[in-house]
């Protein structure tokens, strides 16, 4: 058989249950991070990376949320915050550590995506060998 000759199937959608989709960006900025009013540590061309899971539904095609539509979200919405930034000067009004910079990624997806889906997980990597997880079940008092 060729692939031209490929047909549409009689039946799109194979199972009716939920799948984790799993996303990676990575952003290079400055970022100034305080240990106290007087102690800091200057973050220059900061390679940062991150993972999200998202539950998302399977419609009647057999697809669920788009990949494009999540990078679409990132690309137009956050990560213009993020990446060539310095984080200090476009994010809320925090310090600006890994674990604070995680707990906005998950605010900040968790308000953009489609109505059925639901962000599990984000994980910031500060380098390849570490980095901090924010889950649904440690934000149910705020995203439920």
């Amino acid at each position: 058989m060729n692939i031209n000759d490929v047909k549409p199937p009689e039946k799109f959608k194979y199972f009716e249950e939920q799948v984790t989709i799993h996303k990676h960006f990575s952003f290079i900025c400055d970022n100034r991070i305080f240990f106290s009013n007087t102690a800091f540590k200057d973050l220059k061309n900061h390679h940062y990376s991150f993972s999200i899971e998202i539950s998302s539904p399977v419609n009647a095609l057999g697809l669920a949320t788009d990949f494009h539509l999540i990078d679409k979200i990132y690309d137009e919405e956050i990560g213009v915050k993020l990446d060539n930034c310095l984080l200090n000067e476009t994010l809320p009004e925090m310090n600006k550590t890994a674990e604070n910079i995680a707990y906005w990624l998950f605010e900040e997806f968790s308000a953009r995506l489609p109505e059925n889906d639901v962000l599990l997980k984000v994980t910031l990597y500060e380098n390849p060998k570490q980095g901090v997880t924010i889950t649904k079940q440690m934000t149910l008092h705020k995203f439920t």
